[in-house]
């Protein structure tokens, strides 16, 4: 049985015993990020050599890595545009990696000497919940050498997930800051238009993976006239509540996992977390699970739907860079493509608005330039816009280009079957 006392107050003066040169500090993102932590370190004014492993989530969080310490440095899997001018500063390292690979580096590349990390207030026994952020907790426990946890009266205790013992603790701080919560931007005209060719490829008994965004909202709102579909993503919102008091979410023919949704990250309003707390079927599983290829690959009827932000005739993606600027990540969009399309009956969709800079830039380009391919046009399965589908898989070269044009905005279809022609001349 762990202990039922609670671990000691980490003071100022322990963090800077601890918070030295050389030391690398994981934190805990999205609605695990634990801000009273951070606002003790900051009161601390440091100025050692500390690197932060960060793990924020786009769109919800992003550290001040000054308030840490006015030395400290970043290392990221995901560019945001807060990091932009410190990177300048070459104070942020961006380290490009699918989600997956990403958390074995903690185990390959990194040591982590101090993990912070925000709890739920414990048990009976002892035990905290990971909560709603259970994507690294477990793995911390056992690779950091100091483990610092947020107690948070916040924090829903889901009994499904990492079980962090009191005495796993080594410094603590209580707090009742309210979790940060992540507000789904309204969904466009263009979002409901794709999302509904989406539910036309979703099909009964399907287990479905979405990212995070106002589209996969749409989607998700689009699939009320489905049955028994299951859940395994690596991120969960709010838009699932109302398929699984539908009854459309069950989880009924899932061959892993039934009966089950599994995630590893909810992000969401509070009265999300509060289901999240509640709902008994709900799993909250580390990373190594949720985007485990060995495991993507076992559930059977795997549909992996992401988005991205442009994709060229030979049906190559780019999914990072806008104009050669860096503005995001890999995540686990290849980490769930992969996995899908290796799934019996899986399908692994890629969805897009046709046009960016309202109407007047196409997404479908001829060929990607001047950025790097997320995702290599021999895994492309589903390519979806506001004007069809395009199912890649299997067609010959002029087949896909073909294909790609006919779902592009029909201001830009003349031009790039114009430039596919020149492409074709020296191909």
């Amino acid at each position: 049985m762990a202990t039922k006392t609670l671990p000691p107050e980490l003071t100022t003066e322990e963090i800077r015993k601890h918070f030295v040169d050389g030391v690398n500090v994981f934190v805990s993102g999205g609605a695990g990020q634990p801000d009273a932590l951070i606002a003790a370190i900051a009161e601390a004014r440091l100025s050692s050599r500390l690197r932060i492993l960060d793990n924020s989530l786009p769109g919800m969080t992003a550290l001040d890595i000054d308030r840490f310490s006015t030395a400290a440095t970043l290392n990221t899997g995901f560019f945001l545009g807060a990091y932009r001018d410190q990177h300048r500063l070459g104070r942020v390292d961006f380290v490009p990696a699918f989600h997956s690979a990403r958390f074995r580096a903690f185990d390959d590349e990194y040591d982590v000497n101090i993990a912070l990390i925000k709890v739920s207030e414990p048990d009976n026994q002892g035990f905290c919940s990971a909560g709603v952020q259970a994507d690294y907790s477990a793995h911390m426990l056992a690779k950091a050498d100091l483990v610092i946890a947020e107690i948070s009266a916040s924090m829903p205790y889901v009994e499904d997930a990492t079980k962090i013992a009191l005495d796993d603790i080594d410094y603590a701080t209580a707090s009742e800051t309210p979790l940060l919560e992540y507000k789904v931007p309204a969904s466009s005209e263009t979002d409901i238009k794709i999302a509904g060719f989406i539910s036309g490829l979703v099909e009964d008994g399907d287990c479905i993976q979405l990212g995070i965004g106002s589209l996969p909202v749409s989607i998700l709102e689009n699939l009320t006239d489905k049955k028994d579909l299951g859940i395994h993503t690596g991120l969960l919102t709010d838009a699932v509540v109302p398929l699984v008091e539908a009854g459309v979410v069950n989880g009924s023919r899932k061959n892993i996992d039934q009966g089950k949704i599994v995630t590893g990250i909810a992000a969401g309003s509070r009265a999300f977390y509060d289901w999240c707390g509640q709902y008994p079927d709900l799993c909250m599983k580390p990373v190594n699970y949720t985007h485990d290829g060995g495991v993507l690959a076992s559930i059977d009827r795997l549909v992996g739907i992401n988005t991205t932000l442009e994709i060229d005739l030979f049906g190559q993606i780019n999914s990072e860079t806008l104009n050669g600027r860096q503005i995001g990540g890999v995540g686990g969009l290849v980490d769930f493509l992969r996995g899908a399309r290796t799934s019996k009956g899986g399908r692994s969709i890629i969805a897009l608005h046709s046009t960016a800079r309202k109407g007047t830039i196409s997404k479908i380009v001829p060929l990607i330039q001047g950025a790097p391919i997320t995702v290599m046009r021999n895994d492309t399965d589903y390519v979806v816009t506001e004007f069809g589908v395009a199912r890649l898989s299997n067609l010959s070269v002029e087949k896909r280009a073909e294909a790609l044009i006919e779902i592009a905005h029909p201001d830009f279809r003349d031009e790039l079957t114009r430039q596919w022609q020149e492409i074709l001349v020296n191909y």
